[in-house]
């Protein structure tokens, strides 16, 4: 029975009211938007789980393990050169060869193009190194105008672990980019 004043609370106590559900995998943790439900989609080699957004699919999370002879992710170099060496792969190639002029702010016979909005290293509290990246992709469709594609890589015991989340535009300016980057912070590694 609610007191006076109190509504009746007829559905139960609400328990998680942060919006995020913890995932641990095998030697990883990242937290999951609650809203969001396991994809069997394997986009790539070596995706460890895979989460998208109930209502807009395009909004999606990856956790990917690649076996790497480095020591450390800063043997790979500066973040921004591991972002654009070793991650290009996981923005899509454009799959059009022909003619077009420079239409929509994209270069000559080119219609997609990715920028590196952000690019920085990170130490966690036991001390271990992470890249951190921002990722803008856009492509003449025009869909979403654009994709935003937060990255989060470090490398344990011989494996390169890679975070993607990504999100369209028009979500992104929403409150996604606040998901996006509380996910992304989240992402720890043993």
């Amino acid at each position: 029975m609610a007191a006076y004043g109190d509504g009746a609370n007829i559905f139960g106590r609400t328990g998680n009211q942060t919006g995020y559900m913890p995932f641990v995998g095998k030697d990883f943790a990242v937290n999951i938007p609650t809203k969001w439900r396991p994809s069997m989609e394997k986009d790539f080699k070596g995706i460890q789980m895979r989460y998208e957004d109930n209502f807009f699919p395009v909004n999606n999370l990856m956790v990917i393990t690649l076996p790497t002879d480095k020591s450390s992710i800063t043997d790979f170099g500066p973040p921004d050169k591991f972002t654009m060496e070793n991650l290009s792969y996981l923005l899509g190639k454009q799959s059009f060869s022909g003619e077009t002029i420079s239409e929509g702010g994209f270069a000559p016979n080119r219609v997609s193009a990715a920028s590196l909005l952000e690019a920085e290293e990170e130490t966690d509290k036991k001390g271990k190194k992470y890249y951190k990246a921002h990722l803008l992709t856009r492509t003449a469709d025009g869909s979403e105008g654009g994709r935003h594609n937060l990255i989060k890589a470090t490398v344990s015991n011989g494996q390169l672990y890679i975070m993607k989340f990504q999100a369209g535009e028009k979500r992104w300016l929403k409150t996604t980019d606040q998901e996006g980057a509380a996910v992304r912070d989240s992402f720890t590694v043993a």
